[in-house]
């Protein structure tokens, strides 16, 4: 299983689901340009450290280190953490953890603007991450980098190392069979339930209007957000979840795992980069 970059922190951190109250925009998302399979996305180049400008809330001395899938977003009162992904041209976080000072009254802080992101675009030194209008939420520039920490390990203040086991996370996705009817983002609205494996259980996907997800494996419960673009492209991202054991199917790994979705009659279908079926679902 792959370790959290705040788990390498020394001091006690607060880590939570997302909260489905925060408010998020739509989940609308750009045109997906359609790369083919096995070639390298743009969104590779995200990874990094950036100083943050240009977003509400924030002053000069905020970073965001973005790592494969993890981001830690630093302030002056400590660390804020969560998940990230991206696409050619899609993109999402969600908050789950957080530490120091940053964390008032055992509640973690909600990041509006990072959270109201879904998409980017190449800027001059850096990129600009874009609200569901269009309009920029943040401006991210390679300009030094934080302060060490006391209760941080020192090389959490570098950009992530880009290796070829990175790389292969940030591949385009293949495209969606011809066989397949491409997933809107009406089309997704609402809940549900896996065909075959762990039918009859609790196991479950629903998404929110509000470009948010709940789901459940049968057992273990999840959130976090989507979006989706043209050509059936689905985007992802997942919060922390229990790890009981129980007799329904991985519904939430489908939907965090799928590049792209598209319908076989009325049966929803979750393909993963290399466009292997993962699951299908039911209303």
């Amino acid at each position: 299983m792959k370790k959290s970059a705040l788990a390498f922190l020394s001091a006690p951190l607060l880590a939570v689901v997302l909260l489905a109250g925060c408010a998020t925009p739509d989940p609308v998302s750009p045109p997906d340009p359609g790369a083919g399979a096995g070639g390298e996305s743009s969104a590779i180049e995200l990874v990094g450290m950036w100083r943050v400008s240009d977003a509400d809330g924030e002053n000069d001395e905020t970073w965001l280190r973005l790592d494969a899938h993890e981001f830690m977003l630093w302030r002056d009162c400590g660390v804020i953490g969560g998940s990230w992904s991206a696409s050619e041209q899609l993109f999402l976080a969600g908050v789950f953890s957080a530490m120091g000072d940053c964390v008032i009254d055992n509640t973690i802080p909600s990041v509006p603007w990072l959270e109201s992101v879904v998409s980017y675009r190449a800027s001059v030194g850096g990129w600009e991450l874009l609200d569901a209008q269009g309009a920029v939420a943040a401006s991210l520039t390679i300009d030094g980098k934080p302060e060490p920490r006391p209760d941080i390990i020192d090389y959490l203040t570098e950009p992530p190392v880009i290796t070829d086991e990175m790389r292969e996370l940030f591949r385009a996705a293949a495209p969606l069979p011809a066989s397949l009817t491409a997933a809107g983002i009406t089309d997704l609205l609402g809940r549900w339930n896996p065909i075959g494996e762990g039918e009859g259980t609790d196991a479950h996907v629903e998404f929110t209007s509000d470009g948010r997800y709940t789901g459940s494996d049968g057992c273990n419960g999840t959130m976090g957000r989507w979006a989706v673009g043209a050509a059936g492209e689905l985007l992802a991202t997942s919060g922390p979840s229990t790890l009981m054991w129980c007799e329904g199917a991985p519904v939430p790994f489908w939907v965090s795992q799928a590049k792209r979705v598209g319908f076989d009659g009325a049966s929803l279908v979750l393909l993963d980069i290399d466009g292997a079926e993962l699951g299908r679902l039911a209303r």
